[in-house]
């Protein structure tokens, strides 16, 4: 098979960049002790607390075991309290405690951090069409689902 029919210059970009991402987040969270992927759970639940398991699968595209494992380290370092709905008995629901606010506020200054350093050498507009590119490739990829 010749060369340029394995040479994916869009699929290779994005995997490194996905995986400095992940490496830079899971090497500063980890200071924080929290395991890699707690970090976007504890995000989500900044962004509204006394969210349901199902509800955090669903908005960050995860499998609902991982984010049940998830659940139960976090409630295991009590970082989040996990409540069955009153609604419906079958529904768990996590909730942050204290101690869970302040990880997930040190978790945001550390997303905002690499946010700064990745974005360091553009300038407002490149970052805004770097953005506009990047919403334009993904919802590409959304509609041929």
């Amino acid at each position: 098979m010749a060369d340029d029919k394995l040479d994916f210059p869009f699929g290779s970009s994005v995997l490194k960049l996905v995986i400095s991402h992940r490496n830079i987040t899971a090497q500063k969270i980890r200071n924080l002790g929290l395991y890699a992927g707690q970090d976007i759970i504890l995000l989500e639940l900044l962004r509204r607390d006394h969210r349901s398991q199902s509800e955090l699968v669903k908005t960050l595209q995860l499998d609902h075991s991982t984010v049940a494992k998830s659940a139960r380290r976090l409630e295991k370092a009590e970082i989040v309290i996990l409540s069955k709905s009153a609604e419906d008995k079958r529904v768990t629901l996590l909730n942050l405690t204290d101690k869970g606010k302040l990880l997930a506020n040190q978790v945001a200054e550390i997303w905002g951090d690499i946010e700064r350093i990745a974005f360091r050498n553009f300038d407002e507009s490149e970052m805004i069409r770097f953005m506009r590119d990047i919403k334009l490739v993904t919802d590409n990829l959304s509609d041929n689902d």
